[in-house]
């Protein structure tokens, strides 16, 4: 005898299915705690319906909020629907009614004038229309936007079970009771698409943008269906006991499973975790959202910023509609006239108030599409000057003449100038004469001769110092004068051949206790052919007598240079020189090779930050009001070390973040990037992962003693607590640590199972159960 369906079997499963998850929906008590996200959801939003009729959104950033409790009864339908602009249509089994959930708004009742009985799912196309299932009839109607209602009856099917609709308006049922699939077009002309045996135990169903089927089991088997040729293969058999199936508009497949997870499914089969912990799981829906924006930059004005990004690289599966910026602090918004637009400017700002900003994309018009947030600006901060251009120097000796543009004033017409020759460590006010076309000159004295310098010039007002423009000059010493010769003396004039040109004499010199020197003999004689001398005297120009002025003294170079080599960083020291009659003002110790560079205002030892390996030596120029002493003899070569690695986390309350601020969780294989400050400038930081230190990196900071550097999460690292750390030494050579905990991808529970937790292992049990009993019976 052939293989015949076992129906009663199949009713019985089914009935028993519907019962367990109705003595869910009574005793399992509403959800108390929050989501776990436990994988990559930055490019969705997923919702989720639980048993008990709540409706939840988990956002791309992990924050979770309940949109709509619409049970009025007890409810353990799973139909969920998200629109375009991202309303949610649910539906009430016990009440047989659906429900509309706006962005941000209250739910209520869709006013649907076909009777409608135990609508298991809902369904919603790109013009609007609603679709939902009804018992009544055993086939689906279908509302316009405009309220016109069509039913469509399916004939062959023995129950209503999850349903689609896809672009072009063909409806597709499940039938649970014969795990049969059928499709309706438009126009009601119904074909089978597939049927039991090639899809066992199905029981939700989703489609994708190429009309592709997809099949969930509660044995935990994912079918995909591709129409036309009729290829039914199954992606995974480890999805899990499949509660609901969504597809993303990336095709990428999200399941939600009795017990409490919801996980992506990529077109190869591969499992990846994304939410857990959700109380009654049931119904699922995700809608794509688009890219974060990248470069972010803003340029301030006065109690504004214009801010400009570039364009969201994917769009969610819609055109981006919106762009918003929000300002840190103060959460200032703005947002482009034209969708398309990428910039906007950021009015009610705090002049002399330090702001940076980020920008989200969104698909929609209220907040539901909204991407995450981009990554921050730079600083900026309204009301300041901007930076000065144009800036040109011009080499003297130990100085330079420099020329610039003003940049606009800011918030202040008041606007003074100043500038740093040592890496921003001090500035110098700067006294300016206007010049031609607009443009302003200085002179930047107390410059090195022959050694490159790096001038940077800033705006100050009311409201502080604004950005700076830089170039580099090398001053240079005057050239020594040149002796005269006799070459260099005017030929005699012809009419006055007779007589001798006039001679300036210089001063008499003073008497001399050493004997006059004898003649050259290379001594030219007098010509014999000069004519003889006029017999008048001739008068003898007599100058004025000439003084030279003495070179103003500057204080001698410092000796003793001496570097001792630390963890990051040189401690150097020197001894005080000779004054020279003149007040000694500071000193610069310049480290070799650069840029380091650390200035006194009169102690004679200074703290370098320096690169771990880098072989240094340093010297030392005296500073006095006038001028710079000559540089230092070298000091002896120093080899600063690397920070040391501890075997555990150190322990610090300094918190270390990311370019997106704080988090607590990552996953294996993502890039963070890691943003410290506080640390010595230009000094080695070395960033490392516990819980078994694993060094991600040695970074070298900025002028101002930040880093910011990427890392990667090691593909093979352990599921649980771990701590990233960044450690360095801070400006006065002391060490500094920053430190970040972070839970990477926690593993499974291994406490004992008990509560709810019970309940749910009956459920996906009784789900097994349920699928076995869908498998045919061999007569004999």
């Amino acid at each position: 005898m052939g293989m015949v369906r076992s129906i009663p079997r199949r009713c019985g499963a089914g009935l028993l299915s519907l019962v367990v998850m109705g003595l869910v929906a009574v005793v399992c008590p509403a959800p108390a705690a929050a989501v776990v996200v436990d994988g990559d959801i930055s490019d969705v939003a997923i919702y989720h319906r639980a048993s008990n009729g709540l409706t939840t959104r988990v956002s791309p950033d992990g924050s979770s909020a309940v949109i709509g409790n619409v049970a009025a009864g007890l409810d353990g339908s799973a139909g969920i629907a998200v629109d375009d602009d991202g309303t949610v249509y649910v539906t009430n089994q016990y009440t047989s009614k659906i429900y509309k959930i706006p962005p941000g708004g209250v739910a209520t009742q869709v006013p649907f004038t076909t009777p409608l009985s135990s609508p298991t799912d809902v369904a919603v196309d790109g013009s609007g229309a609603l679709y939902t299932t009804t018992a009544s009839f055993g086939g689906v109607v279908r509302r316009a936007a405009g309220g016109a209602e069509t039913s469509f009856d399916f004939t062959g099917t023995w129950s209503t079970g999850a349903m689609v609709v896809d672009d072009q308006g063909s409806m597709y049922m499940l039938d649970s009771m014969q795990d049969l699939l059928v499709k309706q077009d438009a126009q009601g002309n119904q074909t089978t698409v597939a049927q039991y045996p090639d899809i066992i135990g199905s029981g939700s169903l989703a489609i994708d943008a190429q009309r592709r089927l997809y099949v969930g089991s509660s044995s935990g088997t994912l079918y995909r269906i591709t129409q036309g040729s009729g290829t039914v293969e199954t992606i995974t058999a480890a999805a899990g006991g499949v509660a609901d199936v969504a597809v993303a508009a990336n095709g990428d497949i999200f399941v939600s499973r009795f017990t409490g997870e919801v996980v992506r499914v990529l077109e190869d089969g591969t499992v990846l975790p994304a939410l857990a912990q959700i109380t009654q799981l049931n119904g699922l829906a995700v809608r794509t959202v688009p890219d974060a924006p990248g470069n972010v930059t803003a340029t301030p004005g006065v109690a504004s910023a214009d801010v400009s990004w570039d364009a969201a690289a994917t769009n969610g599966g819609g055109p981006v509609v919106r762009y918003a910026v929000v300002s840190d602090p103060d959460g200032r918004t703005c947002v482009p006239a034209n969708p398309a637009d990428t910039g906007c400017t950021v009015t009610g700002l705090t002049n002399g108030q330090a702001y940076t900003f980020r920008v989200r994309a969104s698909n929609t018009v209220a907040a539901v599409g909204e991407s995450l947030l981009s990554t921050a600006s730079d600083v900026v901060t309204p009301g300041l000057p901007a930076a000065p251009t144009a800036l040109q120097a011009t080499p003297g000796d130990e100085s330079a003449v420099i020329s610039f543009q003003p940049g606009n004033p800011g918030g202040d017409p008041n606007q003074s100038f100043e500038t740093s020759t040592d890496q921003w460590q001090s500035w110098q006010p700067l006294t300016t004469a206007s010049g031609a076309g607009g443009t302003l000159t200085g002179t930047v004295t107390n410059l090195l001769n022959d050694v490159p310098t790096e001038i940077r010039l800033r705006g100050r007002n009311t409201f502080g110092a604004g950005p700076d423009a830089d170039t580099t000059v090398v001053a240079v010493a005057p050239a020594p004068s040149a002796s005269p010769s006799a070459s260099s003396s005017p030929a005699p004039s012809p009419s006055r051949s007779a007589s001798a040109s006039p001679t300036v004499r210089p001063p008499a010199p003073a008497p001399s206790t050493v004997p006059p020197a004898s003649p050259s003999p290379a001594s030219p004689s007098p010509s014999p052919t000069a004519p003889p001398a006029s017999p008048s005297p001739s008068p003898t120009a007599t100058p004025a007598p000439t003084t030279t002025a003495p070179t103003p003294a500057v204080p001698n170079p410092p000796t003793g240079v001496t570097v001792l080599a630390g963890t990051s960083s040189l401690q150097v020291s020197w001894q005080e020189p000779e004054p020279n009659g003149v007040r000694i003002t500071g000193y610069r110790a310049i480290a070799e090779p650069g840029p380091a560079v650390c200035v006194t205002t009169g102690a004679t030892s200074c703290l370098l930050g320096a690169t771990a390996g880098v072989s240094y030596r340093v010297r030392v120029v005296a500073l006095s009001a006038k001028g710079l002493s000559a540089p230092s003899a070298y000091s002896s070569a120093a080899t600063p070390s690397a920070p040391p690695v501890a075997t555990t986390p150190p322990d610090t309350e300094v918190p270390l973040a990311t370019d997106q601020g704080r988090i607590s969780a990552a996953s294996p294989g993502e890039s963070l990037t890691l943003v410290g400050t506080g640390y010595a400038a230009f000094s080695t930081v070395t960033l490392t992962l516990y819980s078994d230190p694993i060094v991600l990196a040695k970074t070298t900071t900025d002028p101002q003693g930040t880093f910011r550097q990427t890392v990667t999460v090691p593909d093979d690292l352990a599921h649980g607590s771990h701590a990233f750390t960044a450690t360095g030494v801070d400006k006065s050579g002391e060490p500094r640590t920053m430190r970040m905990d972070v839970t990477v991808r926690p593993e499974p529970s291994t406490l004992p199972v008990t509560g709810t937790s019970v309940l749910w292992m009956l459920v996906a049990g009784l789900s097994l159960t349920t699928a076995g009993a869908g498998l045919r019976s061999v007569r004999p």
